[in-house]
């Protein structure tokens, strides 16, 4: 499989509650949702610890180091949840997904 993972985890300085947490995480759906070099993206929060970040799954090695080259991911991430984050690339095994999203509602097409 060419599909590489990027496991995201944010530890800000400031607790952030759970629901700021998913209206940002949610306001940032409509940039993924078009972008052709990623194939999954799912968030993650354990609100005890204060952290919170993504598993992103890109096609190819070559889309992921491409992404991490973006001002996107530079500044503007980092600027908008007010820390760096630390980053793990990880090689994926078989992908199951269960169910798909046939509607918009409580989705990332809202």
């Amino acid at each position: 499989m060419d599909k590489k993972a990027l496991w995201v985890v944010f530890r800000p300085k400031d607790p952030v509650d759970l629901k700021k947490m998913r209206d940002m995480y949610m306001g940032s759906y409509p940039h993924f949702k078009d972008m052709p070099s990623l194939y999954a993206k799912t968030w993650w929060v354990d609100e005890d610890k204060n952290e919170w970040g993504a598993m992103y799954i890109f096609n190819s090695q070559k889309e992921l180091d491409a992404y991490l080259a973006t001002d996107r991911w530079i500044n503007k991430i980092p600027a908008k949840y007010g820390c760096t984050p630390e980053i793990t690339i990880l090689d994926i095994g078989a992908l199951l997904f269960k169910e798909k999203v046939t509607s918009g509602e409580d989705s990332w097409l809202t």
